[in-house]
């Protein structure tokens, strides 16, 4: 259940009212040695593997394309099974339906090499033609499916149209201007790619063409997008329903009903000798009481996905079957490199180290969010390397007045009143006023914070009305190439850069290009960055929070495990019907 505050303080009270009810229902005695209960509310052992969850809401999809988040990415990943999978603990990428893969050309073409025993629930075979089809399908689907971004490393991905689909009020997906790779059409006169990189070298082996290099992509293909669906027809790119679904992952789905959304074992799966659980039913919860009062009672094995309040968060935390996790959603903000002085490097790190992070998570965000002094994650730090210490940006109030004054602003004078755009949310402008608080003190720099409704705010940011913006990213992925690439690419597509300006890789954020056009001087394209290591040192960005997730899951239940992109592997859990509680050892201070 993932974190992240965003109600109002009346509606905060009220729910945390309803909430503190609700825990004083459950065992209180907390420290009382004979009473205190270990685990939040009734713990009822199952006699079979029948595992229920709730995942802070039913499917809404069962299409790998069109999931967008959990449920519907958590029920892809049981009913399908992609190249290769996540280790639910780790996060390495482990064989999927590829068994083994391999690079060449400094990791830009990827090989990966299929199982002969993949089946569909149907029971043909899983070819390297279903995973070429359905990748191409997605990409054609565009903008509709939520993270066709993540093939856009492939050869030719940003060059495809989109079809025209029923939805009145489709976009069509626009063309990469940097890709020359032609277009053909069909005979019914609608585009598709010529030259989609990926390629079925034979039923078994299947080739993937990137433009950048990417060391880690056996990691992203893990990612539910690049699941295969079974096409019955070339030609449709409508959501793939319920009705006579057919998969290929460790669960099939077996029925799909208002409240309840029920998976079975499948029996054509290549591993289903090592999945436990026979049934996974997903149980429908009108908000995060009713799913706290599902799982007090016994009725769900776990909950995740439901929003609490930091309150009843503290409340929760003292029992054993709590669990918390950061989460892979970075709170940051962004600089407008075409305005000055935010164009110089000195005035970004400064403004970055004079913000004290972990006072804004424990005190602004009530200790729900945790402190970010890098990009990523430390579970998902990039192409494994380590950061330096050197380069995390811990506050630092000495360094931070060096670096201004060195850029001409000794103790703030003459620096230009900042304008901080940040969408209309409560508790972004608690954040943002105490960010501004921080900088007028360690800096003696003034901040108007600007507050805009989200189509204003989206306005403002397309023609650059701001100087540094709030922004936020739920990372798809431990891929460090795509996660950074998502975290600045954006920012790239603003009219402030001048398309024909240095796009050779030598310009860097400091580089400006005097092209007088209709009178406006642009900004050329910044060299992509595309490394952790390089974000830190030009600071394009400020890195503020990460989220966090939370869940509660029944000590008999084993495998589901937590983890920074908080994807628990359905395939992993397991029932242990012997479950029997731990007697006291005389050293748990809580008995």
């Amino acid at each position: 259940m993932k974190q992240v505050p965003s109600i109002g303080r009346r509606t905060q009270t009220i729910v945390a009212g309803l909430l503190l009810v609700m825990l004083s229902m459950a065992p209180t005695a907390c420290f009382v040695d004979e009473s205190y209960h270990p685990y939040y509310g009734e713990v009822v052992l199952r006699s079979s593997q029948e595992f229920r969850w709730i995942d802070g809401g039913l499917p809404q999809t069962f299409d790998p394309a069109f999931a967008a988040a959990p449920p519907d990415t958590d029920l892809v990943r049981a009913l399908f099974e992609g190249l290769t999978d996540y280790d639910p603990r780790t996060l390495a990428p482990v064989p999927g339906v590829a068994t083994r893969w391999d690079s060449s050309d400094e990791g830009r073409t990827w090989t990966f090499h299929l199982r002969e025993d993949a089946r569909w629930s149907n029971g043909e075979a899983v070819t390297a033609k279903d995973f070429v089809d359905s990748w191409q399908r997605t990409v054609k689907i565009g903008d509709l499916a939520p993270h066709t971004n993540l093939l856009s490393n492939i050869e030719g991905a940003g060059t495809v149209f989109a079809e025209e689909m029923p939805d009145p009020n489709r976009k069509r997906v626009r063309q990469n201007r940097e890709s020359s790779t032609e277009v053909t059409s069909r005979r019914d006169s609608r585009p598709v790619p010529r030259h989609l990189g990926v390629e079925a070298i034979s039923d078994r082996q299947l080739r993937v063409h990137l433009q950048s290099p990417d060391l880690n992509f056996p990691a992203l293909v893990a990612h539910p997008v690049f699941r295969p669906v079974k096409i019955t027809d070339d030609d449709t790119l409508q959501k793939i329903g319920p009705l006579a679904l057919v998969s290929n992952g460790a669960f099939m789905l077996a029925k799909s009903e208002v409240d309840r959304v029920l998976l079975e074992r499948a029996g054509n799966y290549w591993d289903k000798n090592e999945v436990d659980l026979q049934r996974v039913e997903f149980v429908g919860a009108k908000n995060s009481e009713a799913a706290l009062k599902a799982y007090r009672s016994g009725e769900v094995d776990a909950v995740s996905n439901s929003t609490f309040e930091p309150l009843a968060l503290k409340l929760l935390a003292p029992y054993k079957d709590f669990r918390r996790e950061t989460y892979g959603a970075l709170s940051y903000y962004s600089f407008n490199l075409s305005h000055e002085p935010f164009d110089d490097v000195r005035v970004r790190e400064a403004l970055a180290i004079a913000i004290d992070r972990d006072r804004l998570s424990q005190d602004e965000m009530g200790g729900a969010t945790e402190p970010a002094k890098k990009f990523l994650p430390e579970a998902m730090s990039g192409s494994k390397v380590v950061v330096a210490k050197a380069e995390v940006l811990e506050k630092d109030v000495e360094r931070a007045q060096k670096l201004l004054a060195e850029a001409g602003f000794p103790d703030g004078d003459g620096f230009p009143m900042v304008k901080l755009l940040i969408n209309r949310n409560e508790q972004q402008r608690l954040v943002a006023q105490s960010i501004a608080s921080m900088w007028r003190s360690v800096l003696n720099i003034e901040t108007e914070v600007i507050i805009k409704p989200w189509d204003e705010y989206e306005a403002a940011i397309r023609v650059g009305e701001y100087d540094i913006v709030r922004r936020g990213i739920v990372m798809q992925t431990t891929d460090e190439l795509t996660n950074i690439r998502a975290l600045f690419q954006q920012d790239l597509q603003s009219p402030k850069f001048d398309a024909t300006g240095d796009t050779d890789g030598s310009a860097n954020s400091s580089t400006v290009a005097n092209n007088e056009r209709s009178g406006e001087k642009k900004v050329a394209i910044p060299q992509l960055i595309q490394l952790e290591t390089e974000a830190l040192s030009e600071l394009r960005a400020i890195p503020i929070y990460f989220a966090s997730s939370y869940a509660l899951v029944k000590p008999y239940v084993s495998g589901f495990d937590s983890n920074v992109l908080d994807m628990p592997s359905l395939k992993h859990v397991r029932i242990d019907t012997n479950w029997r509680e731990p007697k006291p050892d005389g050293l748990n201070p809580l008995r």
